[in-house]
């Protein structure tokens, strides 16, 4: 079982002393996220104290995670602290390398509470969110997995190394692990390879979505790439409705035809049952194409991200 130190000055209360009931200032979204950490059985949690507290707020803390259904297994200061001899170790705290470095632990940089428990019960709490789908017409031949809860990796072999290329950027910055193998007839023309990518593609995240309950479901991102600043909005609300802002000055970047980049997002929109809104400005063709993929792959991932223990579907319709 691995151990998670967390440091009471910084990850539990905002302040860096505990020395008045004034100072008890909590960290957004500590009980929610510590309670669903705890509960998984993966995890002992330790508060670590840094400089030694009033003994009475102290008291009031550890009274108070206790009625939120955290379970501490110790309280430990940081001079008297002695690692454990077996498992992974990690310390949980706003700035904890260089801490972690001399302690010789794992370091998890907090910035918000629901991301450090959604990293450490992405494999624990719940199943990976996956979609495997294989299709064969007569003009293609795919075989795509999709993991939304990856790292970024990509294996790309479309036999259109533009294309390859962008899909990058949808692994790379969505990160979701990605594997596209197509047979197209790409000697016939680029089309039916980028439209079927684009469909399966769609058809892999709505499998993989599942239910969609307790996901952001919406996600917003501007990504400016020199001269361009791509805009690109993205609600996985059941519904295919595409919004297309955007001019490019070439037919072409190399041999890939711009026109396909349009027909790529509606076809993954319409068969994701997503809405999807995506303008760029004016400039240089290749980083217009590029910023949109990459925007559209930090949209994703932040429409793709799950609450930690949050069951809840995200609409009031009860259905997406």
């Amino acid at each position: 079982m691995a151990t998670i130190y967390i440091l009471l000055e910084g990850a539990v209360i905002k302040g860096q002393k505990l020395e008045s009931f004034e100072d008890i200032v909590w960290v957004p979204h500590l009980f929610q996220a510590l309670e669903a950490i705890g509960s998984s059985g993966s995890y002992r949690l330790e508060l670590l104290i840094q400089s030694k507290p009033n003994v009475a707020p102290l008291a009031r803390v550890l009274e108070t995670l206790s009625a939120q259904g955290v379970v501490l297994e110790e309280v430990v200061e940081l001079t008297t602290l002695q690692l454990p001899k077996e498992g992974v170790t990690y310390l949980v705290a706003p700035n904890p390398d260089k801490l972690a470095t001399t302690l010789g632990i794992e370091p998890l940089p907090l910035s918000d509470w629901r991301d450090i428990a959604s990293h450490l019960l992405s494999s624990e709490e719940r199943p990976l969110r996956r979609a495997t789908i294989q299709r064969e017409t007569r003009e293609t031949k795919i075989n795509l997995a999709v993991n939304l809860d990856g790292s970024g990796q990509a294996s790309l072999k479309s036999g259109l190394p533009f294309f390859d290329h962008m899909l990058e950027q949808i692994a790379r910055h969505g990160r979701i692990d990605l594997q596209v193998d197509v047979d197209g007839d790409i000697e016939v023309d680029e089309h039916h390879t980028v439209e079927d990518v684009a469909l399966v593609l769609g058809q892999a995240f709505r499998q993989a979505l599942g239910d969609k309950r307790g996901i952001r479901r919406y996600g917003f991102e501007l990504v400016p790439m020199d001269e361009c600043l791509a805009q690109v909005a993205i609600d996985f609300s059941g519904r295919n409705a595409f919004e297309w802002n955007v001019t490019f000055k070439r037919d072409m970047v190399g041999t890939f035809p711009t026109e396909m980049v349009e027909h790529f997002f509606k076809s993954f929109s319409d068969e994701a049952k997503a809405t999807l809104h995506m303008e760029v400005s004016d400039g240089n063709t290749h980083h217009q194409i590029e910023a949109l993929f990459k925007a559209f792959g930090r949209a994703v991932r932040g429409a793709v991200f799950r609450y930690p223990g949050d069951s809840d579907l995200p609409s009031t319709k009860g259905l997406l």
